[in-house]
């Protein structure tokens, strides 16, 4: 994620960079992957209405700009915070499982 914060800033100061668009794209992707097989369902559809964005993007039929970066860093935020209840939902699993609760 951290990563993909760099991306982005990346892409604000020069849109047309297209590996970092690429690499964006691609994070974006294995996250919604990953949350799909783990059935985290919001967290697939956040990213993977992020990587349509970027889809677009990649493909021309949008230019980036302050709105959809702005757009995109949020996602981020919400992608850390729905991974950071997941995270602590676990934890709080596990206490309960091993009767440390």
């Amino acid at each position: 994620m951290a990563q993909l914060d760099i991306d982005l800033v990346t892409l604000e100061k020069d849109p047309t960079e297209r590996e970092t668009l690429a690499r964006a794209f691609r994070t974006l992707h294995t996250v919604k992957g990953t949350a799909g097989f783990l059935g985290l369902q919001k967290l697939q559809a956040v990213t993977h209405a992020a990587e349509n964005l970027l889809s677009k993007l990649r493909e021309g039929e949008l230019v980036f700009n302050a709105q959809i970066a702005s757009a995109l860093l949020a996602v981020v935020d919400a992608v850390r915070k729905m991974l950071e209840a997941v995270e602590s939902s676990e934890h709080g699993w596990r206490r309960r499982l091993l009767g440390t609760d």
